[in-house]
């Protein structure tokens, strides 16, 4: 390490360093203990509480309800301030969501299609995801690895969720110890089935998957199991087998989510 801040420091001058067991990152307090780092962002948290237009003085159990992707044409529009408080307090949730708090990314991804228009709707749906926030404020993240030459990953598909039926990906990648790389995310194509949509969102979420192993192996760690987990067996036989396993109801789909079966093999991942 001190023969890689010298040579930092030749090319870009002094640099303030610190060590020890906690850092603070871009708003993040680390906790390096017991082989496995503790993410917290409990000030950005209070801010964001502190931000918003409205007092929360309650919790709530989880970031959301079972309606959170509902969208009703008759609720009212916010009042330009408030709706800029709504962009601006969502715009804090997603910092917050992508580096800490992963149990509001789904909550939060919805409210991010929103803040170009919302709605009074969509006002109490933050509402609720401060709320959970509130009494949730000393859950963080914890991260560490079994075996980091083992990569195991995790992909689902909500089918037709959203409100102009698009469906919603899932994702996570993890090395034993807590969630490494996530994505929440609408998916941008109406598919036929709930099939198609688990291989969409297979194909919205592998490049982390090869991301993650070019950057291990950068590093000199070559990975000795790759596994991607998933709950649909039509859709994992025509991401094994491509073309070969489609019918008659997967036939349209465009050629560009085969990419997958290519994928697959030349990455070594098993499904």
């Amino acid at each position: 390490v001190d023969s890689i801040i010298a040579k930092l420091e030749t090319k870009f001058g002094p640099m303030s360093k610190t060590r020890g067991q906690v850092h603070e990152f871009l708003g993040m307090s680390l906790n390096y203990k017991d082989n496995k780092i503790e993410v917290s962002m409990r000030k950005h948290i209070m801010k964001a509480i502190d931000d918003f237009m409205e007092d929360i003085n309650r919790d709530a159990v989880t970031p959301a309800a079972n309606y959170l992707f509902k969208v009703r044409e008759t609720s009212k529009k916010l009042e330009k301030k408030q709706a800029e408080n709504f962009h601006s307090v969502v715009a804090s949730l997603l910092y917050i969501s992508k580096r800490c708090r992963y149990d509001i990314q789904t909550a939060v991804a919805f409210l991010c299609t929103r803040v170009s228009s919302p709605d009074e709707d969509d006002w109490g749906k933050l509402r609720r995801v401060l709320q959970y926030l509130r009494g949730t404020i000393d859950i963080n993240l914890y991260i560490g690895a079994d075996d980091i030459s083992k990569m195991k990953s995790w992909v689902d598909a909500s089918y037709a969720v959203h409100d102009d039926c698009k469906s919603h990906t899932g994702g996570v990648l993890s090395f034993g110890w807590g969630a490494l790389i996530t994505k929440s995310q609408k998916q941008k194509l109406n598919t036929k089935s709930s099939t198609e949509g688990e291989i969409v969102g297979v194909s919205d979420y592998l490049p982390n998957i090869i991301w993650a192993r070019m950057f291990l192996q950068e590093q000199g760690i070559i990975l000795n199991e790759n596994v991607l987990y998933q709950d649909n067996q039509s859709a994992i036989k025509i991401e094994n087998n491509g073309k070969l396993s489609s019918g008659q109801k997967t036939k349209h789909m465009d050629a560009r989510y085969f990419f997958i079966k290519d994928r697959l093999e030349s990455e070594n991942i098993k499904v």
